[in-house]
C-alpha cells in the first residue's frame, strides 16, 4: 500500500440492515408513547429511503464530480476524490486519492498459459458503497450478563470502496427505448415492435412543415415516454417475492469509472507491466438540471428559426423505401403524398452510375406510379454494372414530379428543407449496387 492509497475502515463493514430503508413507512408519534429501537430505525429509514428512491429512478447511477483516473509512473493506477450515486441511489463519497499497484493486481490473477509471453489484461474500475460502524458507547445492561454486549456503536460512517475488477464493464442502464429511437439515439432491433412504433413516429414528425415539427415532436415524445415508463419494472426480488424497490440489485449497484487495459509481459514467473490504457468514456456523468436546461436552448435556433419560406406541402421521397428487387431490374421508392400521374415520366427521373471513366447514364424502359400505395417503380433496360449508383427524382427544372393535393412540385427527401409552389427540390440518393453486395470481394468488378 502506498502513501497515496485510500485507507479502508479499520472495523468490519456494516451490513445493509444497519441503515434501514423504508420510504413508505413513517413514524407516527403520540404524546406519552414509549419509543424503542425499532421506532428510531423507522424514523431514520423513511427519509433515507425516499432520497435513495428518487436518486435511483430519476437520476440513475453515475459520477457527480471528481473520480479522475490516471496512471502514476508505469504501473500505479490512481483515482482522485469524488462523489457518485450508485444504482440504488446512495451517495458514494471518496475524500482521498486511491492508488493500486497494477503489477500486484495482475500477479494475483490466474497465471498465463504460456511463459515468456505478452498479453493484454482487461479490467473495469468501479466505485461501490461501503460503511463501517464507529463511536462505541456504553449501553444499559446487567453487568452479570456475560452474553450481552456492554457497549454499542452509535455512528455509521458511509464511504466508498474503489476496486478494479477482472472483467468487462457492464452495459449501461438505458431505459426509454422508444424515446431513444424517436430521437435517433438507438436503432430498431430485430423483432422490436416498440422500436418500430417509435420509428414510425419519427417519420410522422418529419412529414409536418418545419414550423410545426417542434410541437409534433413534443406530442410524440410524451406519448412514447408514457409507454416506456409504463413498462419499467424494478429489479426482481432474488428471493422470488415479487420486486425490489430499485432498478438494480445490491450486487449490481456499483458505478463504473473506467475501462482499463494492461499490457503485461510474463517472464520466468515475473510479471512486468508494459503499458496501461484508461478509457473514461465507460462512465456516466450526472449533469445538473440547470445545465440541462441551458443545453436544450442550443436547439432553439434550429427549431424556431424562420427562413422566410413556408413549405408548400409538396410530396417527398421517403429514403428508407428506396430499394432494388433481387436481380436489380426494378428500382422502387415511395412518396409521402399523392402525385399527378402524368408528371411521373422518364424525364422526371434519372439514374447514373460511376465507372472508372466517369459517370454513365443508366437506361430504363419506363416509370410507373401506383396511386394506391404511393409507390413509383422504375423498370431498368439492363442491370447496372458499376458499384455506385445515383438516383435523381426531379422537383426542379422543366419536368418535375408534381403532387396532386396541393398541385406543387416535389419538395425533395422527407425531412428536407421547405419547397415552394414555384420550385421544389430534387431528391438525390447514392445507392450501392445490390449485385455487388452479393458477390465475394475478389469477384467484384
Amino acid at each position: 500500500m502506498t502513501a497515496h492509497e485510500q485507507q479502508p475502515c479499520e472495523c468490519e463493514s456494516c451490513c445493509t440492515g444497519d441503515l434501514p430503508v423504508n420510504p413508505f413507512l413513517a413514524l407516527r408519534v403520540a404524546y406519552g408513547m414509549l419509543l424503542g429501537e425499532d421506532d428510531f430505525r423507522t424514523m431514520q429509514g423513511n427519509p433515507r429511503g425516499k432520497q435513495m428512491l428518487h436518486s435511483a429512478w430519476l437520476h440513475g447511477p453515475g459520477v457527480v464530480w471528481g473520480y479522475q483516473i490516471g496512471v502514476d509512473g508505469v504501473r500505479n493506477l490512481t483515482a482522485s476524490a469524488g462523489l457518485a450515486i450508485d444504482g440504488v441511489g446512495r451517495e458514494l463519497l471518496s475524500e482521498s486519492t486511491w492508488c493500486l499497484d497494477l503489477r500486484d493486481w495482475v500477479t494475483g490473477l490466474e497465471p498465463p498459459e504460456k511463459e515468456c509471453s505478452t498479453r493484454t489484461v482487461h479490467g473495469c474500475l468501479v466505485v461501490e458503497f461501503d460503511c463501517c460502524p464507529g463511536n462505541p458507547v456504553p449501553t444499559l445492561s446487567d453487568p452479570c450478563d456475560i452474553n450481552r454486549r456492554h457497549d454499542e456503536y452509535s455512528r455509521i460512517l458511509e464511504t466508498a470502496r474503489i476496486s478494479l475488477r477482472h472483467d468487462a464493464c457492464p452495459s449501461r442502464w438505458r431505459p426509454y427505448h422508444r424515446v431513444r429511437v424517436l430521437l435517433g439515439l438507438e436503432k430498431v432491433w430485430e423483432d422490436d415492435p416498440a422500436g418500430e412504433e417509435a420509428h414510425a413516429a419519427q417519420h410522422a414528425v418529419v412529414q409536418h412543415p418545419p414550423a410545426e415539427r417542434a410541437a409534433a415532436l413534443l406530442r410524440e415524445f410524451r406519448r412514447l415516454a408514457a409507454k416506456d415508463a409504463a413498462e419499467l419494472r424494478p429489479a426482481p426480488d432474488p428471493g422470488g417475492q415479487g420486486y425490489t424497490l430499485f432498478p438494480v440489485l445490491e450486487e449490481d449497484a456499483a458505478v463504473t469509472l473506467a475501462r482499463v487495459e494492461i499490457d503485461v509481459r510474463d517472464n520466468d514467473g515475473c510479471c512486468e507491466v508494459l503499458r496501461v490504457r484508461v478509457n473514461g468514456s465507460a462512465r456516466t456523468a450526472l449533469i445538473p438540471a440547470t445545465t440541462i436546461q441551458e443545453l436544450t436552448c442550443g436547439l432553439a435556433p434550429g427549431l424556431l428559426h424562420d427562413s422566410g419560406e413556408a413549405d408548400a406541402g409538396g410530396p417527398r421521397v421517403i429514403p428508407e423505401t428506396v430499394g432494388w428487387n433481387e436481380d436489380a431490374t426494378l428500382l422502387t421508392f415511395m412518396v409521402t403524398r399523392p402525385l399527378v400521374a402524368g408528371s411521373v415520366s422518364r424525364r422526371a427521373v434519372a439514374i447514373t452510375s460511376l465507372s472508372e471513366r466517369g459517370w454513365v447514364d443508366e437506361d430504363f424502359h419506363h416509370v410507373r406510379y401506383d396511386e394506391d400505395t404511393l409507390t413509383v417503380t422504375v423498370t431498368m433496360a439492363d442491370r447496372p454494372v458499376n458499384e455506385v449508383i445515383r438516383l435523381i427524382v426531379r422537383g426542379t427544372g422543366e419536368t418535375p414530379i408534381f403532387g396532386s393535393g396541393p398541385v406543387v412540385p416535389l419538395a425533395g427527401l422527407a425531412g428536407g428543407p421547405p419547397g415552394t409552389v414555384n420550385d421544389g427540390h430534387d431528391a438525390v440518393l447514392t445507392l450501392p449496387n445490390p449485385l455487388h453486395a452479393a458477390l465475394p470481394e475478389e469477384a467484384r468488378p
